[in-house]
Parts: C-alpha cells; structure tokens; sequence
C-alpha cells in the first residue's frame, strides 16, 4: 500500500470517522430525514386520493346536471305539448263557439227577414186595398154605397189570397 502512497493511520481514521458519522446519521439524520420523506409522501398520496375523489363528485355531478338537465327538457317538452294541446282545445272551442253564434245570427236574420217580408207584405195588401177600395169607390159611387162595396172587395180579394193569385 505504500507504493500507492496511501498512509494506514489516515485510513483507519477515516474509516473511523465516516463510521461515527454514519451511525450518528444514522441515530440522528436519517430517522428524521425518512421521517420527513415518510410524511410528504403521505401528504402527496392524501392529496392524490383528495385529487380522485374531487374528480369522482365532478363527474359525478356532471352526470347529476346531465339528468337534471334532461329531466327538464322533457317536463319543458311535456309541458309545451300540453299547451299546444290546450291551444287547439281552446280554439275548437273558439271555432264551435263561433259557428253556433254565426248559426243564430243566421237563424235570426232569418227570422227577421221573413218577419220583414211578411210586414211588407201585409203593408203591400193594405195599400194595394186602399187603392183598389179608392178605385172601386170611385167607379161605382153612383151604383152601390161604400159599405157594400168593401165587403165585395174584401170577399174578391180574400178569395184571391186563398187561390195564391194575389195582386
């Protein structure tokens, strides 16, 4: 060992030293320095659960939202279509309503036109009368008196009227 110039005393006692240095490493350091290791890598595999577990509710939640939202787009689905269907309720309604009124105004029309005639009719008569009474009474005032001579009228015009020749 000489010939590497290496000195056995110097050697031993760096052995010796590196040997003290160890063990009060060893009995100092190293537990406390493990101990530290020890505790970040719990605290990074706490977190790294905490981590997974967040990204489980998320996408739980993400699903929760999902459903929610589709719950309701149906419900807004059902509820639209059940509007619609109210709508069209209604406006047959509106409509039958509106046919039945139409109908009534058509059948009172009706009604009033016929009255109308009839008035017009019976307004008709009684001037075509007073013509004809007029007429009558002037042609045969010499011959027969008034009173007899409307009730001949009234008698022919009766007859008329009967027969549906009409004046």
């Amino acid at each position: 060992m000489e010939k590497f110039s290496i000195n056995w005393k110097i050697l031993i006692g760096q052995i010796i030293n590196f040997l003290v240095l160890f063990f009060l490493a060893k009995k100092f350091v190293f537990p406390r320095f493990f101990a530290i290791l020890k505790e970040k890598q719990e605290t990074i595999e706490r977190e790294k659960k905490a981590m997974e577990e967040l990204e489980e509710k998320r996408r739980a939640i993400e699903r929760e939202k999902e459903r929610v939202l589709n719950e309701a787009r149906e419900r807004a689905d059902s509820i639209l279509k059940e509007a619609k269907e109210k709508a069209r309720e209604k406006a047959k309604t509106i409509l039958e309503m509106a046919q039945k009124e139409r109908e009534k105004i058509i059948t009172e029309t009706k009604r009033i036109g016929k009255e109308e005639i009839e008035r017009m009719k019976k307004e008709f008569w009684k001037k075509n009368l007073e013509i004809v009474l007029s007429l009558t009474e002037k042609f045969l005032a010499k011959k027969i008196d008034a009173k007899e001579d409307k009730r001949i009228i009234l008698k022919l015009l009766k007859e008329l009227e009967k027969d549906g020749k009409g004046i």
